[in-house]
């Protein structure tokens, strides 16, 4: 149900980098936002004309680290204009909120221009919100001046009603082409070296014979290598199926309604929205015990999620498989409570607010 406003927090002015902008790649942001504006805050869009001439009580930004995935010059550019905009509005009176969603970009392209980076950026900082309790000790390990900010934990809310989700198993699965009868595993979002899909290509290919197992991988990949790894992976084996590119919103709904299970073989993970994504359709979900893995099993239930330690194997997949087979195809979604957005909404402003005092 939506909240009435948050009296501690109404009428406060934040900037957010990003808000809106990037709902179509992830909408992670615009839900939260849309919850935090429902408590009676005011959200913005990060832009230059507003961060050099608007009055504002706190900038929040995310994925700062993220350009370093990309040029040089791009990330140096950025990266300038970002801590050129936090001086600014600190000397203005505006608080300074990080998100942290990763410790470091991806890629390690620039791994020294982007120390420097955050040797400026961290104390610029006014607070952190980490998404698990997991990811505020991990932010405190990797940056350690930021124990003496507040810090908070704001889970990542979940995914229910933002992509369309009218079709059944059996439709999934012919719109596919999978079998009705198959056990399916997948593998969904972008692919990563650190994601580390030729690994769970070769665990399914372990399968004992007559398991009638098929894995799917639906992603884009970062590099044409990356993608030819997976290939080489798969071999021939019919019981892989390989989808390269990125999944059109529409079409998500197929690949995991289709899925018994959603294994996301990490081999570092602070945090996936792959997995909530996975969660808010009803799929269940196998990571490694690394990152937020038990802190997302402890709010969902294990029938939901399987950790596992140690290298991926076929054993381990076998395992994960039985607890899928035994939800519901679709379930009447108790299990996200802990992760409405509403309440990830009220906890946020609450954040604002205990910055903003």
């Amino acid at each position: 149900m939506p909240s009435g406003p948050a009296s501690a927090a109404t009428g406060l002015r934040i900037l957010a980098r990003p808000a809106f902008s990037n709902a179509a790649l992830n909408p992670y942001n615009a839900i939260v936002y849309r919850a935090v504006q429902r408590t009676g805050v005011l959200v913005d869009e990060y832009a230059h004309h507003r961060w050099l001439f608007g009055r504002y009580d706190l900038l929040h930004v995310h994925w700062p680290e993220s350009v370093f995935n990309h040029s040089l010059a791009e990330a140096l550019v950025t990266t300038r204009s970002l801590l050129a905009a936090m001086r600014h509005m600190k000397q203005r009176g505006s608080r300074m909120l990080w998100t942290v969603h990763n410790l470091r970009a991806h890629e390690r392209r620039h791994e020294q221009h982007e120390a420097a980076f955050f040797d400026e950026y961290i104390p610029l900082l006014d607070g952190i919100i980490a998404l698990s309790q997991g990811g505020a000790r991990a932010a405190v390990e990797r940056f350690p001046r930021l124990a003496d900010k507040p810090r908070f934990v704001v889970p990542h809310p979940h995914y229910r009603g933002v992509y369309p989700d009218t079709v059944d198993r059996a439709q999934a699965r012919r719109a596919l082409g999978l079998s009705g009868t198959a056990r399916v595993v997948l593998f969904f979002g972008q692919v990563l070296d650190y994601k580390n899909v030729p690994t769970l290509v070769h665990a399914v290919r372990a399968l004992p014979p007559g398991t009638d197992t098929v894995l799917v991988v639906a992603g884009k990949p970062r590099t044409a290598e990356l993608w030819r790894e997976v290939e080489a992976a798969a071999g021939v084996d019919p019981r892989i199926v390989l989808h390269q590119g990125r999944v059109p919103d529409e079409r998500a709904q197929l690949y995991l309604r289709a899925a018994d299970l959603v294994a996301l073989p990490y081999r570092e993970i602070l945090n996936s929205g792959a997995a909530l994504l996975a969660a808010s359709f009803d799929r269940h979900v196998l990571l490694p015990q690394v990152g937020a893995g038990a802190e997302l099993q402890a709010a969902l239930g294990p029938a939901w999620v399987s950790l596992y330690d140690g290298p991926l194997t076929a054993s381990v997949l076998q395992a994960a498989l039985a607890r899928a087979q035994a939800l519901p195809e679709r379930s009447d979604a108790a299990h996200l409570a802990p992760i409405d957005p509403d309440r990830i909404g009220r906890m946020t402003a609450d954040a604002y607010a205990a910055l903003c005092r």
